[in-house]
C-alpha cells in the first residue's frame, strides 16, 4: 500500500452522527406483532387463510427481521402466509432478478419461516374513473388476502401528501412491470400522487388488501416506528408516517459543497442511486431543500443493485469500478419503465481515484486546502459518519446531534491510485 495522499485534498476529519431525532425500536419483532393485534382482527378473518406479505427492492432496514415477524404473526394466528415481492420493474423484471433482490436481503423461506414465490404475471382491475390501467401481481390476486408492508419516506423525486410509502406499493410495487409501466406514463401527464391515489384506490376496492404495515426510519437508518391500518384506514397511515419521516431524512448540515465523494450508488440505498431530494439533483426543491454541490463523484455500484445503475446520470464523473458493474439491459428497463433516460447518462469514467480527484481539484480551480469545501460519504442513505475537510469541519463543530473528532488524516492511495474509505 503506497502512503500517497490524494492529489491536493484537503486534511479530513471525520464527523459522527451520535443521535437521532427518534430512538431506535428495541424489540422490533415484538412491536411489529403488537401493532398488528392492534388491529383486533377476527379469528375467521385470518384462520385458514393464504395471504401475500409483500417486500420490496428498497433497502429497508431490518428488512428480514420485519417480514419473518409479520410471517410469524400471521401464523400464529392460523393463516398461511408467504412473501412476494413487489418491486415493479426492478431485478431486470424478471422472476429470477427478483427473487435475487429478495435473497440478498435476507427474506428467504428459511430465515422468514413461510414460502418466498415470486411471479411477473399481473391481473388487469381495470382503469380509475381517470382512466388508468390498473394492474397487481397475480399472487397477491390469488391469494384470499394481502398485507401490504413497505417503508414510509419522502419520494427522491416527487412531493406530496403521499410520497413513496403504502400506496405506492400497491399502485407500483404490485403491478410488476407492466402497472409500473403504466404508472410511470401517467405520471408525466398527471403528476405523481394523483395517480398513486387513483390506483391504490382501485386496488384498495377490490378487498384483497388485508391491512397496511408501514415502517419509518430515523436519520440513522434505523426503525422507529412502526404502524398498521385495517384496509379503510391505509391512506390515512400512509399520511401521518410521511409526516413523520419527513422530518428523519438525513441529510448534510452544509448549505453547499464543492465536491461530494459518494463509495457507493444503487437502488437499494434510492430509486436513483443517490437520494435526489439529498444531493439537489434532479428533482425540483425549495431553496435550502438540499445543498448545492458543484461536483459528485461515485466510486462503486452497490451488490444488491444486480447491475441496475439508474441514477449514474446524477453523477459527474465515475469509477471504472462502478461501470463495469453496470447491466445496461436491467438499467435501460428501469429507465424505460420510468421514462428516465437523463438517469441513465454515463458520466465521464476514471481507472482510479486518483484521476478522479486531480481532475475535480483542477475543475474546481485548484481552491488551497483551507477553501476546499468536500465531504465523503459512504452512500446517501448512511450518513452516520462521514468525513469532511477543513473548512467544514470548522462549520460542524458543536452541530446538535454531531460529533467531530479531533484527529485529522489524509485520504490514502493504494498502489493503483484507490482511495481506502474511512468508514
Amino acid at each position: 500500500m503506497s502512503t500517497d495522499s490524494a492529489p491536493a485534498l484537503a486534511p479530513l476529519q471525520i464527523l459522527e452522527r451520535i443521535s437521532a431525532s427518534e430512538p431506535a425500536v428495541k424489540k422490533l419483532n415484538d412491536q411489529v406483532c403488537q401493532t398488528l393485534s392492534a388491529l383486533n382482527f377476527a379469528p375467521e378473518k385470518l384462520r385458514g387463510q393464504s395471504i401475500a406479505v409483500t417486500v420490496g427492492s428498497r433497502g429497508i432496514a431490518s428488512v428480514k427481521e420485519i417480514a419473518r415477524a409479520i410471517c410469524a404473526w400471521l401464523t400464529a394466528q392460523g393463516a398461511l402466509p408467504f412473501v412476494i415481492p413487489a418491486m415493479g420493474s426492478h431485478g431486470g423484471a424478471t422472476v429470477e432478478g427478483q427473487q435475487k433482490i429478495l435473497e440478498d436481503y435476507g427474506v428467504t423461506s428459511d430465515f422468514i419461516g413461510a414460502p418466498v414465490r415470486a411471479s411477473m404475471e399481473t391481473v388487469s382491475l381495470g382503469s380509475t374513473p381517470e382512466g388508468f390501467p390498473v394492474f397487481t401481481d397475480r399472487l397477491a390476486w390469488e391469494a384470499d388476502a394481502v398485507v401490504v408492508m413497505n417503508r414510509v419516506k419522502p419520494h427522491t423525486t416527487f412531493c406530496g401528501r403521499v410520497e413513496s410509502g403504502l400506496l405506492k406499493m400497491m399502485a407500483v410495487g404490485m403491478g410488476k412491470a407492466e402497472g409500473a409501466r403504466e404508472c410511470h406514463a401517467a405520471f408525466q401527464k398527471h403528476g405523481f400522487e394523483k395517480v398513486v391515489r387513483a390506483i391504490s384506490a382501485v386496488v384498495l376496492a377490490r378487498g384483497k388488501i388485508l391491512c397496511g404495515v408501514g415502517v419509518i426510519e430515523n436519520e440513522l437508518h434505523q426503525i422507529c416506528a412502526v404502524r398498521a391500518a385495517r384496509a379503510d384506514s391505509i391512506v390515512a397511515l400512509d399520511e401521518s408516517c410521511l409526516a413523520i419521516a419527513k422530518r428523519l431524512v438525513p441529510r448534510l448540515p452544509f448549505s453547499n459543497l464543492d465536491f461530494l465523494i459518494v463509495d457507493e450508488i444503487g437502488k437499494n440505498i434510492s430509486g436513483t442511486g443517490m437520494d435526489a431530494k439529498f444531493i439537489g439533483r434532479g428533482v425540483q426543491l425549495q431553496p435550502g431543500d438540499a445543498p448545492q454541490i458543484e461536483l459528485i463523484y461515485a466510486r462503486d455500484l452497490t451488490p444488491e443493485s444486480g447491475g441496475n445503475a439508474l441514477g449514474v446520470g446524477l453523477t459527474d464523473f465515475v469509477h471504472e469500478r462502478l461501470r463495469r458493474k453496470i447491466d445496461f439491459e436491467k438499467t435501460y428497463v428501469n429507465a424505460r419503465t420510468s421514462m428516465s433516460h437523463n438517469l441513465v447518462r454515463l458520466p465521464m469514467v476514471f481507472t482510479s481515484d486518483r484521476e478522479a480527484l486531480s481532475f475535480a481539484v483542477t475543475v474546481l480551480g485548484k481552491p488551497s486546502v483551507a477553501e476546499q469545501r468536500i465531504a465523503w460519504i459512504r452512500n446517501t442513505q448512511d450518513l452516520g459518519r462521514i468525513a469532511v475537510s477543513e473548512q467544514l469541519a470548522r462549520e460542524a463543530d458543536g452541530l446538535d446531534g454531531w460529533r467531530l473528532s479531533s484527529e485529522q488524516f489524509e485520504a490514502q492511495l493504494d498502489a493503483d491510485g484507490n482511495l481506502a474509505p474511512p468508514f
